[in-house]
């Protein structure tokens, strides 16, 4: 008899079928993160949406009381203020998270546009009297605006666009 030899017929083990499935998790995880690196400014979008978050709670919450309120934007951050009824000027709100003083993220930037008309912003370094530039009044009535949140070194931009009678559209304007 001839001895030949004999071809093994031999499977994948389950170690080989393992490191392959979780090379194969590592790639779309890369992918995964890549998309979410390069497909949005989450910062751009964080800070939109809390900004539009407080200015529907303010809205509901000046119908609610009957009471003014207002949003003080500068070129860097903004703040919400209440009007004092009794003492007749503009309070800054100190006990509640939503609505208190906020800074943006370095790189973004407000401009304000009412009744077609721009808005030329403070710097947060000016001393100014503290004035809110859009009102939301106690009779559900809101300043009619348009407020863009915008990333100039990217191209990057969001616009809130509020009506008079408080809701609130937005348009984003991708990076270039």
């Amino acid at each position: 008899m001839s001895s030949r030899p004999r071809s093994i017929a031999r499977g994948m083990t389950l170690i080989e079928i393992l490191v392959v499935v979780l090379i194969i998790g590592i790639l779309a995880s890369i992918a995964t993160i890549s998309v979410g690196v390069l497909g949005e400014d989450r910062e751009l979008e964080r800070e939109t949406q809390r900004l539009t978050d407080s200015i529907a709670l303010v809205q509901e919450q000046a119908q609610l009381e009957g009471r003014d309120y207002g949003l003080r934007i500068e070129t860097g951050g903004y703040e919400f203020l209440r009007f004092d009824g009794f003492g007749q000027h503009w309070l800054e709100i100190e006990d509640d998270p939503w609505l208190r003083p906020r800074e943006l993220p370095p790189g973004l930037a407000f401009e304000l546009v009412i009744e077609g008309r721009p808005v030329l912003l403070r710097r947060p370094a000016q001393p100014a009297a503290r004035l809110p530039q859009l009102l939301a009044q106690g009779s559900g009535d809101m300043t009619p605006y348009r407020l863009t949140l915008a990333r100039p070194d990217a191209g990057a931009s969001v616009t809130l666009i509020g009506s008079a009678d408080g809701a609130i559209e937005v348009e984003r304007n991708a990076a270039k």
